[in-house]
């Protein structure tokens, strides 16, 4: 008896505790430093790092400077990883038929208003474990941009000085999405 009381008072201590817990109930801090959504998607801030640190690496390599981070552009990329994850798509144009210019003309940041040309690049794979194996996934991601004529354009676009690069993983899938632009 005095275990089903423990057992029944054990369970309403934690349906209480779900009930008034903050909205950031849904939000796990993972190893990556990846924050986890209620829907069950991840962006992996490491993996965003790396992709971004290796592509200026190919700029400098090609004797081009460095892209300037912006987190406005890295909101919009990380945007639009969400949106192919969660559509389960594969492209720049979404379902509804809209590119990256009409997401761009819908809401622009207010610090990013200047822009006089944008670029996108794009990617869909199986993830790997985000925990242990970020160099080798940010590597291939950008090695396949660089073999790729139109995205290693991107990549190499000297008019280009700003980037944002965002990453949404769920199950065993993983996008990536930059997005490029010049900022007068």
């Amino acid at each position: 008896m005095k275990s089903n009381l423990k057992w029944t008072a054990a369970m309403a201590v934690m349906l209480a505790a779900l009930l008034f817990l903050p909205s950031a109930w849904g939000q796990v801090r993972t190893t990556s430093g990846a924050l986890s959504r209620s829907g069950g998607i991840r962006h992996p801030k490491e993996l965003e790092r790396r992709i971004f640190q290796l592509t200026n690496e190919a700029r400098r390599k090609n004797g081009l400077p460095s892209l300037d981070s912006d987190n406005d552009l890295a909101v919009k990329a990380r945007a639009k990883s969400d949106d192919m994850l969660t559509n389960n798509y594969f492209s720049h144009t979404s379902p509804e038929g809209k590119t990256l210019k009409d997401r761009f003309q819908e809401e622009k940041p207010a610090s990013i208003r200047n822009i006089s040309r944008i670029g996108e690049n794009i990617y869909m794979g199986a993830k790997l474990d985000y925990s242990t194996d970020i160099k080798t996934q940010a590597r291939l991601i950008v090695d396949g941009w660089m073999t790729s004529p139109g995205h290693r354009k991107n990549i190499l676009d000297p008019r280009y000085n700003r980037m944002g690069v965002g990453v949404a993983a769920k199950d065993k899938m993983c996008y990536a999405t930059q997005i490029f632009a010049q900022v007068k």
